[in-house]
């Protein structure tokens, strides 16, 4: 089955491909240079597995901070870059998840993509039961679980007690509002994760709460049926969006948050099909 089975800002992919394993006992990364075909920086780790990172990666590293370029130039800079290599921490490793707990189950990673929306696994062809393929989903928003909890306790761990604690305590004090760059590092570093996590167990295509969602179902319904069911979840959730999206564009900051329309209507649509309706990246 080559059907990707996605996940959101971030997904992972069955491709129909042979399984090799290159020899161990070189580095990490084994080789890297620029892709000029793709526009992509691509590197290769461990076990034969390119990594290509899209330009169009830094382009949601970049908007949250437009509006501060024209105010604080070198401040924006600082923030932008952070925020860059936190999401880029977080996005990795969330795909690097996905490749151990595929190769858990004996199924090779083709390569990995980061792109503009997140990133994507792409899986060589393996077999593993539906409930496999769903913990296969679920271990990338583990780790932004992780991540985020690791974060919020060094937070209030190391970098809070530089600021001055309210009487009221930790649950009654206002949302906190960083003052040093270690305070707005950590703080940020737990939300990005903490909206990582979020967002890909939504039950919508190509977030991995829709591979998830699909799986289960499968094994109460048949895979159409179970199709539907996310994708009509997933059209829901789309339209939603615009209530964080519109007062955010109004606040002066950019977001783009799955789930999109695109591929949630077309699996709601899938009546009368002998297979699910392939999901692809959004």
């Amino acid at each position: 089955m080559q059907s990707p089975a996605s996940v959101g800002l971030f997904s992972f992919a069955r491709a129909g491909f042979s399984h090799s394993v290159a020899p161990g006992g070189e580095g990490i990364v084994q080789r890297f240079g620029w892709d000029r075909k793709n526009d992509a920086f691509v590197f290769t780790m461990k076990g034969n597995i390119p990594v290509r990172v899209s330009w169009t990666f830094a382009i949601p590293a970049a908007l949250p901070f437009l509006y501060e370029w024209s105010r604080h130039p070198r401040l924006a800079l600082t923030h932008t870059v952070t925020f860059a290599a936190l999401l880029f921490l977080s996005v990795f490793l969330h795909e690097l998840a996905h490749v151990w707990a595929a190769r858990r189950r004996g199924i090779g990673t083709e390569r990995i993509d980061l792109y503009l929306f997140g990133g994507i696994a792409w899986f060589k062809r393996g077999v593993a039961s539906p409930y496999g393929w769903a913990w296969i989903a679920f271990a990338g928003p583990l780790v932004n679980i992780i991540l985020a909890a690791g974060f919020a306790a060094s937070y209030y761990l190391l970098a809070r007690p530089l600021s001055a604690v309210g009487p009221d305590g930790l649950f009654n004090s206002p949302p906190p509002r960083p003052d040093t760059l270690l305070e707005w590092t950590l703080w940020l570093g737990a939300l990005v994760n903490a909206v990582l996590a979020i967002l890909n167990l939504l039950p919508a295509y190509p977030l991995d709460g829709g591979a998830i969602a699909r799986h289960l179902l499968a094994t109460r319904f048949d895979a159409v049926t179970a199709t539907r069911i996310v994708g009509f979840c997933g059209v829901v959730l789309s339209v939603l969006r615009f209530a964080v999206i519109v007062p955010a564009a109004m606040a002066g900051i950019l977001l783009w948050i799955p789930p999109s329309f695109t591929p949630n209507w077309r699996a709601f649509r899938a009546t009368g099909s002998k297979k699910p309706v392939p999901q692809h990246p959004a």
